[in-house]
């Protein structure tokens, strides 16, 4: 069990909200941790994850709001990859997309 004043610095806010697939939505850094907790909880080595938790945790420590958006954006970044891949027979992130955020704004370039 998490010790009170961990618990506490776990019910802080994202910098935004998450919003999974399913509709439901990550709030707090406790959120996260119970997602990653249940949805990746046999991946025994995905390096994107890795950063995730870690940063998670520095924003739990901290509570500074460039280590809360950080923590935030590496959260949005697993979700997200795990949207448009799959997961290899070793557990190994196995891509078969990526998503691009883009300017949808036609190039003036040549």
């Amino acid at each position: 069990m998490l010790k009170k004043s961990l618990r506490a610095k776990y019910r802080r806010k994202h910098a935004r909200p998450l919003t999974l697939a399913d509709g439901a939505k990550l709030v707090t850094l406790r959120d996260a941790a119970n997602v990653f907790a249940e949805r990746f909880a046999t991946v025994k080595r995905w390096r994107l994850l890795e950063i995730a938790i870690e940063r998670l945790i520095a924003a739990a420590e901290s509570a500074k709001r460039d280590k809360v958006k950080a923590a935030t954006d590496a959260i949005e970044r697993v979700l997200r990859a795990r949207l448009v891949g799959q997961h290899r027979l070793d557990d190994g992130p196995f891509f078969v997309g990526e998503f691009v955020a883009h300017d949808s704004a036609p190039s003036s370039g040549a």
